[in-house]
């Protein structure tokens, strides 16, 4: 099955290791393109550089020019690019590790066609690579003695959002078919955006379609950092990722994945976390009156919520 890797480029500062992973893969992808949307095309620069000679050699590298209208549009941008033109395609976020049997074991997860998506096992690593622990997997999962799961939307559904938690992963740990990758240009639920947890969403509606595929097999790395966003408890992508479970939530339940009581639960949670860590920012607390409302049953604090929501994401260029 040939492979295409579709790699969003922003920050130049793990290129080698970068690089390294997709050269010494066991089965490699045919086709990788990089939309470099750093600042001056500093990625760009320092992937062409000498120093990356050896690594690029042998790479079917292509580089476009990335939107530069944030990290996700980047993804739109590489997919529509991509255009469902290879069996299988892989996101690869510029900071993210795959090990070398990544690829081989994600295309036999497809090779019996019974799965929208294959999603691997991970570390999460320190800035330098380094394994410093994994995230923590339910039970039922935990507990299988098989190398492969194919997992029904409502396990997905039920083991996520309404729970605040996602043991899936990132993009960089999960490969798509050209139908599965198709929910990466829509990322919402029945009308309900859900940017800012656009990973997760696109794992829950992948689902909709046909079995997700969990590989038990430790195949990459997920990079943290003191940089990254995921570290900045108070930016805009950690406060979007807190109230996108409420998003998913609320959009389940419009899909009919979850009752009320399953959505008001997830919602109540949100609601917690958002009380503890953001009352005193004045971006989330508008937010605070319409999740409790919502948490009640109240429909009109739900139809608020969803127009404050959506102008949110628009105004940090998550959505268009």
């Amino acid at each position: 099955m040939n492979i295409t890797t579709l790699i969003p480029a922003y920050k130049p500062a793990y290129l080698k290791d970068l690089l390294t992973g997709l050269k010494v893969q066991t089965r490699p992808s045919q086709r990788i393109v990089i939309s470099d949307d750093s600042p001056g095309g500093a990625f760009r620069t320092a992937l062409m550089s000498d120093a990356m000679a050896p690594l690029r050699q042998g790479l079917p590298i292509e580089v476009v020019q990335g939107p530069q209208r944030g990290g996700y549009a980047n993804i739109e941008h590489l997919v529509r690019l991509w255009n469902g033109s290879s069996e299988l395609v892989h996101v690869m976020l510029d900071d993210d590790i795959v090990y070398p049997s990544f690829y081989e074991r994600h295309a036999i997860a497809h090779s019996g066609g019974a799965i929208s998506c294959s999603v691997s096992d991970r570390w999460t690593t320190d800035e330098h690579g380094q394994p410093i622990g994994r995230l923590p997997v339910p039970a039922v999962v935990q507990q299988s003695g098989e190398r492969m799961l194919a997992l029904s939307a409502d396990v997905i559904f039920k083991s996520t959002a309404t729970l605040c938690t996602n043991w899936f992963g990132e993009f960089s740990n999960a490969v798509f078919t050209p139908r599965s990758a198709e929910v990466l240009l829509k990322p919402e639920f029945a009308g309900v955006r859900y940017a800012g947890l656009w990973d997760l969403g696109a794992f829950m509606a992948a689902s909709l379609q046909a079995p997700v595929g969990y590989l038990q097999d430790v195949l990459g790395g997920f990079r943290t950092s003191a940089q990254g966003n995921s570290a900045q408890t108070y930016g805009p992508y950690i406060k979007a990722a807190v109230l996108a479970y409420a998003a998913l939530c609320l959009g389940g339940r419009r899909l009919g994945r979850y009752d009320d009581t399953q959505a008001r639960s997830g919602i109540t949670s949100v609601l917690s976390v958002a009380q503890q860590y953001y009352a005193q920012q004045a971006d989330i607390q508008p937010f605070l009156p319409l999740l409790a409302g919502m948490a009640g049953g109240d429909a009109a604090a739900e139809h608020d919520f969803v127009s404050l929501w959506h102008a949110y994401l628009r105004s940090h260029d998550f959505c268009t």
